[in-house]
């Protein structure tokens, strides 16, 4: 119970209300002594005087200790004490001896404040028993009635606000005294809750939300709440608010409330005053002054602590002025911030704190409280304390200077950094805008963590939800580690990292965040993902390792190939594998290589597990950061241990091929010119007709088998150049010579040039000159004509070459063309081997060329050389080959 600043005669009041209430009330007048305070009884309800035997008119005045006995004055004086001094209502159950009996009480002592001194005290008392006969239950509604008309009119006596809020709406009506207790007219309120809400101080908006809730929700009997609330001249006035629910639905949802305003302003300004006297003596050792109030300050008395604070004895400070003391620089502040306090009308006077110098001439920083008050003289007396806080100072410099550094590290930090309390975001930095593509911390301080982020989260869990557990823990723990999904005002999403740390900012808990994008982080980790995938399943064996070689995963391969299970292989090096086939500078070149961020790559020996020796195509590549360092090695090999075994397999082929290369070329073809040299020269010395068609036969069958070591020859020629590179080669003079030499062997054939051979080169070797001199001898000698005619010409298209041979022979079927270049088919129905044609083949892929078999058509370069009855039998070899350029 408090009163507003105008001073009223609650007598009338007091009588209005303790006459109707069917409880015990008693006011006690409090008296102030030098030391203590004394209580006398000042009015009390019918009530009270029927089971207490004090009456108002006989007891009013009388101290307690002469109502009572000295055991329950002295009981009753302890409650009452503590009402005065904590000037807060006190509850307590007590047991009294009355003059007319010992009553059992539940009592409510509460203060009634004027102009900051407690003068009244009224005890509010309900007899512990059992609750009235439900048939009073009709003289109590009267009574219910009556009180609440003499309640409306003691509520307008003593300037209470009330408010009647409408909960389903916000809709809420306010009284005239509501109003004129926050300098407004019921004209200026809205009858709304946001007349309410945009005048109550941010600072106690928390707590008046949960004191609230907490009502609503049943947890406490009342709303009361002490907060402060913005005036017409813009100032703040403590309020006290008390409400309760009235009405709720069905499922018990508060629907309405109603409460009251009470101004308790004064109460709390004496209340901050006397806490702030207190905290004097938190802060560190008081020194106690005596200034005269004249120019200097001198000082008239100094307590004997000065010593130890300040250096000085009290005689050394004895008359001399307290302003000399203070440091040149603070002088005009201090007389500057105690006139100022003067012209205010304050008794009590606090500077902002400022520096003097002690007996030893260091600075020491004061804090100080004055009370400024007239003496027994009637003089003006400054009594006051100075308060030595160089330790807070210096740990406020301290302080300071570690914000200003987290301001700094905040501001230039590379990662999005943020603020955050309960409530949502006080402040990030520049990064934070970027990254979340929000344009100022104005505007970054109005969205909640939740609001900056998708619906749901990855798992499912509501983002609003998981947020606000996030936050509880990092209050709560001091931090807290997670990954999260953000979402920009645009609606673009990106996976982030978050670290959450408590820490106290500008006196109060807040949590520090902090945001790192791991877009780049999450697409490595997911084509990772899929690497691993692919080498799970890959036939060649891949193994990853730390930059010193310490292995780290194998796949199945590589436990398929190496013979070393997972189990056995990670942790420990590649160096496993080891043969000693390879020297230590072969190893060393490949470190060197691949720490240097280079690809190696080379067929390695190495040594399974059970100590067989196994050959690997292996390439290790390097895993490299953004600043292109290695990170890690990967090694991908695979087993070429039986193709090196075939390999070597073909080697020695490729060696006895070249023996028989050699036998042919030197032992078989030197035997065969002796045969055909002396069949020659019997033929000369014999003259029988029979004997010359036998050695006929032989010389003819000599020369074939010439031919097939020629073929040979060059089919194993062939077969030991293929890594022979290739070279341009003219094409036309190769044609045109091999011509030439058809031409002299074969006089009795027509061989002719039906158009001029281009100018062009191919890419090939001097095999080349193979291809056409078996085509030309396969047309000639597979030809049944008296006269074979052979034809060779060529066109040039698409970068093209293609040479034809046509001939007047027997011609090839169709099912024999497909097959006529199979190694030993042979042309026709001759007796030959067919690798001619083979060889052709052969040679003709190698140059990246083709070659088949086509009809001849009526009317071509052959029809023109033979008779006009002659038919269209033959064959055209068509050899295509790729051009290089014209010579």
């Amino acid at each position: 119970m408090t009163s507003s600043d105008t001073k009223t005669d609650y007598s009338s009041l007091y009588n209005a209300i303790c006459s109707s209430i069917s409880e015990p009330v008693c006011v006690f007048a409090v008296e102030q002594n030098d030391t203590t305070h004394s209580f006398v009884v000042e009015d009390n309800n019918t009530i009270h005087s029927e089971q207490t035997g004090i009456e108002r008119d006989n007891h009013g005045g009388q101290p307690l200790d002469d109502l009572l006995a000295a055991e329950d004055a002295a009981a009753l004086r302890e409650p009452l004490g503590d009402c005065v001094e904590h000037v807060e209502p006190i509850e307590q159950t007590e047991t009294i001896s009355w003059p007319a009996s010992t009553v059992s009480w539940e009592t409510t002592y509460t203060p009634v404040v004027q102009d900051g001194t407690v003068e009244k005290i009224v005890a509010t008392s309900q007899t512990v028993s059992e609750s009235s006969p439900p048939d009073s239950h009709q003289s109590n509604q009267q009574e219910v009635a009556q009180l609440t008309e003499r309640l409306k009119l003691a509520i307008e006596g003593a300037g209470i606000g009330v408010w009647d809020w409408d909960m389903t709406t916000d809709h809420v009506e306010y009284n005239e005294q509501w109003a004129s207790m926050l300098g407004y007219s019921l004209a200026d309120i809205e009858p709304h809750l946001s007349a309410w809400e945009s005048r109550t101080h941010p600072a106690d908006a928390k707590r008046i939300k949960t004191a609230l809730e907490n009502h609503e929700q049943q947890a406490t009997e009342y709303y009361d709440t002490e907060h402060r609330m913005k005036t017409a001249s813009g100032d703040w006035k403590w309020i006290r608010d008390i409400g309760t629910v009235v009405e709720r639905d069905a499922d018990g949802n508060p629907i309405r409330a109603v409460g009251i305003h009470i101004d308790i302003d004064q109460q709390k300004t004496a209340q901050q005053a006397l806490e702030t006297e207190r905290d004097m003596f938190k802060q560190g050792p008081a020194v106690v002054f005596r200034w005269g109030d004249d120019a200097g300050w001198p000082i008239e008395y100094v307590s004997d602590n000065v010593k130890s604070t300040f250096g000085y004895t009290p005689a050394e400070l004895q008359s001399t002025d307290f302003i000399s003391l203070v440091h040149d620089e603070d002088v005009q502040q201090v007389k500057e911030g105690f006139s100022k306090k003067r012209k205010d009308d304050t008794e009590l006077v606090s500077l902002d704190p400022y520096r003097i110098r002690d007996a030893d001439a260091n600075t020491r920083w004061v804090k100080e409280y004055t009370n400024v008050a007239p003496d027994e003289t009637g003089d003006t007396s400054l009594v006051g304390y100075l308060i030595d806080i160089t330790e807070q100072k210096e740990d406020q410099r301290k302080l300071e200077a570690r914000e200003q550094k987290y301001r700094n590290l905040f501001e230039h930090n590379r990662d999005a950094l943020m603020l955050i309390d309960r409530n949502g975001y006080l402040d990030c930095n520049e990064q934070a805008l970027e990254l979340f593509g929000i344009d100022s911390v104005d505007e970054f301080v109005t969205y909640a963590p939740g609001d900056l982020s998708p619906t749901t989260q990855p798992d499912g869990q509501s983002s609003q939800v998981a947020a606000s557990e996030w936050i509880d823990e990092a209050f709560e723990s001091g931090e807290a580690f997670f990954e999260w999904v953000h979402q920009r005002p645009d609606g673009t999403e990106f996976p982030g990292e978050v670290k959450l740390t408590r820490f106290n900012y500008n006196g109060r808990s807040v949590v520090h965040a902090l945001v790192r994008d791991i877009s780049a982080r999450k697409e490595r980790e997911q084509k990772l993902k899929q690497f691993q995938k692919a080498a799970e399943q890959t036939g060649h064996a891949v193994y990853i390792t730390e930059t010193d070689g310490t292995i780290e995963y194998v796949n199945p391969a590589f436990e398929a190939i190496t013979g070393y299970s997972k189990a056995e292989a990670i942790g420990h090096e590649p160096s496993i594998l080891k043969s000693g086939e390879h020297s230590d500078d072969y190893y060393d070149e490949l470190w060197e290589t691949i720490l240097a961020g280079d690809q190696w790559e080379d067929e390695v020996i190495d040594e399974r597990a059970n100590g067989e020796e196994v050959v690997l195509n292996q390439s290790v590549s390097p895993l490299t950061n953004a600043e292109g360092t290695p990170e890690k090695f990967v090694a991908v090999a695979n087993d070429i241990t039986q193709r090196k075994v075939y390999e070597r397999q073909l080697e020695e082929q490729r060696d006895n091929l070249n023996i028989l290369n050699q036998v042919l070329r030197h032992d078989i073809r030197n035997n065969l010119q002796l045969i055909l040299a002396y069949t020659e020269i019997v033929a000369d010395t014999i003259d029988h007709d029979e004997a010359e068609t036998h050695l006929q036969t032989v010389h003819e069958n000599a020369e074939h088998a010439v031919d097939l070591t020629n073929v040979a020859r060059e089919m194993a020629a062939v077969m030991l150049s293929a890594d022979h590179e290739l070279e341009p080669i003219s094409i036309r003079s190769v044609v045109t010579g091999e011509v030439e030499q058809i031409r002299e062997a074969y006089p009795e054939a027509n061989i002719i040039t039906a158009s001029e051979i281009e100018p062009v080169s191919v890419r090939a070797n001097e095999m080349l000159s193979s291809v056409f001199r078996n085509l030309l001898k396969n047309a000639v000698q597979h030809n049944d004509k008296a006269v074979p005619t052979v034809a060779v010409s060529s066109v040039v298209e698409d970068e093209q070459i293609r040479i034809r041979v046509a001939d007047n022979g027997p011609g090839i079927s169709d099912a024999a063309k497909a097959d006529i270049f199979g190694k030993g088919e042979k042309g026709l129905d001759s007796e030959g081997t067919g690798i001619g044609l083979y060889l052709v083949k052969s040679l003709v892929e190698t140059y990246g060329g083709d070659v088949w078999v086509e009809d001849r058509e009526s009317g071509d370069a052959v029809a023109n050389q033979t008779a006009k009855t002659a038919t269209t039998e033959g064959a055209v070899f068509v050899v295509e080959l790729p051009t290089v350029r014209r010579v």
